[in-house]
C-alpha cells in the first residue's frame, strides 16, 4: 500500500481506534469471558493467556487482539480458507435475477420496486448512459442490485454500484426504513449483530465507497451502529458468522509495489466481545 494512503487512513481514524492495540494486561493472563453457547461449528472461545500483541499486522498469530472505537477488544487467530467454506454463506448474488413484475420485491423497467409492510414503495433506479452521453451523466449512471433478504434483521439488501462508488443499502421490510452499510452484512446466528465489510486494499484512490469492518447491534427499531474498524495492514472481503459471537473474516492484503502482486488472501477467526 503506498506510505501517502497510510498517513491519509491514520489521520481518517477516530481516536479511540488508534489507541495501541496492546490490552492493559499484557504480559498477564487474560480475564476470562462468560461462557455462553456457540452453534455447533464453534466451540466456546477462551481468551487466550499470557502477552497479546496488535491483530492488524501481516503476519497473524493466535495471541492477536484488535481495539474497536468504545474500548471493545476483539480477539483475533488465524484461520483456514476450508474452514471458511464451510461457514454458511451469506447473500444470494443471483437473487436480482430471480425478479418478476409482481410480488414486495419486483422490477418494473429499470426500477427496483420495494413494498414495506407499513408506508409507501421504496424505489431504487438504473441510471443508464449511451456513447453520446456527456461527461456529468456518465458520472451519474447507477447499476441497483438486489440482493435477497436477512431475514433476521427484518431487512431487503439493495447494492447500487456507480462509476465512483458501490454503496449497500438495508430496506426494512416493516417500515421501509433504509440503512446504508459497508460492502456486503451478514447476520450473527441469533439475530442479535450485522457486520458489514469492505476491503480498501486494492484501491488506487479511485473508489469513494465505504470502507472497513462495521457491527451494528439489531434492535427492533432497526440497525445499530456498535463501531467501524480500519486496519491498515489488511482488508476484509467477506465475513461468515460461526457463532453468536465468532466470525470468519476472508482478508487481502496491499502489494509492496506497483510492480508486485498482492500477497494471496488469507483466513481470521474473531471474537467478539459479550
Amino acid at each position: 500500500m503506498p506510505i501517502e494512503k497510510h498517513r491519509l487512513l491514520l489521520l481518517a481514524l477516530p481516536v479511540v481506534a488508534c489507541q495501541p492495540d496492546q490490552p492493559a494486561t499484557t504480559g498477564q493472563p487474560a480475564a476470562e469471558a462468560p461462557a455462553a453457547a456457540q452453534s455447533a461449528t464453534s466451540a466456546a472461545f477462551t481468551p487466550p493467556a499470557g502477552p497479546l500483541r496488535s491483530g492488524d499486522t501481516e503476519r497473524p498469530t493466535d495471541h492477536d487482539t484488535l481495539h474497536v472505537p468504545g474500548g471493545s477488544v476483539l480477539y483475533l487467530k488465524p484461520s483456514t480458507k476450508a474452514a471458511f467454506e464451510r461457514a454458511p454463506a451469506g447473500l444470494d448474488w443471483d437473487a436480482d435475477k430471480a425478479l418478476t413484475s409482481s410480488g414486495k420485491a419486483r422490477r418494473v423497467g429499470d426500477d427496483l420496486l420495494l413494498q414495506p409492510e407499513q408506508g409507501p414503495v421504496v424505489k431504487f433506479t438504473n441510471r443508464r448512459t449511451d456513447n453520446n452521453s456527456s461527461s456529468a451523466a456518465i458520472a451519474q449512471q447507477a447499476q441497483v442490485r438486489y440482493l435477497g433478504s436477512l431475514a433476521q434483521a427484518h431487512a431487503w439488501v439493495v447494492q447500487t454500484d456507480s462509476s465512483a462508488k458501490s454503496i449497500t443499502t438495508l430496506v426494512d421490510w416493516r417500515t421501509g426504513r433504509r440503512t446504508i452499510v459497508t460492502g456486503q452484512p451478514t447476520v450473527s446466528p441469533d439475530g442479535q449483530y450485522l457486520i458489514g465489510v469492505r476491503s480498501d486494499q486494492g484501491n488506487d484512490g479511485s473508489d469513494e465507497s465505504a470502507t472497513g469492518i462495521q457491527l451494528y447491534q439489531l434492535a427492533p427499531s432497526g440497525p445499530q451502529l456498535r463501531w467501524t474498524r480500519h486496519p491498515l495492514q489488511w482488508g476484509a472481503t467477506e465475513a461468515r458468522w460461526l457463532g453468536p459471537r465468532t466470525v470468519l473474516l476472508k482478508q487481502d492484503h496491499g502489494s509492496a509495489s506497483q510492480e508486485s502482486d498482492a500477497p494471496p488472501e488469507t483466513y481470521v477467526q474473531v471474537e467478539l466481545p459479550r
